[in-house]
């Protein structure tokens, strides 16, 4: 092997390196943000979950809210009606 030779195999062994590295750098910055990425998105699937969770109890107390007004709008109707009648008996 000739001067130039090893020269030239050194420089290419150098710039394989240099490539390597740089590869290894955005390897490592592109694992990095699929990790964050993946951390987030856990804690935006838990946050989701909890939301559900939250709009469906609020939707129960909803139809436990609508039922009891009904129920005493019902009773309501019937003591007046009840009173209403007492006001007829009395009056006679």
């Amino acid at each position: 092997m000739t001067d130039d030779m090893v020269r030239d195999l050194t420089a290419a062994l150098n710039a394989a390196d240099a490539e390597r590295a740089r590869l290894q750098d955005a390897f490592d910055v592109t694992t990095a943000a699929y990790q964050r990425r993946t951390r987030q998105l856990g804690q935006w699937r838990d946050m989701a979950q909890g939301l559900s969770a939250d709009l469906r109890q609020a939707r129960d107390d909803r139809d436990r809210a609508i039922s009891t007004s009904q129920q005493l709008r019902v009773g309501l109707v019937a003591a007046r009606e009840r009173l209403a009648a007492s006001r007829e008996e009395a009056g006679r």
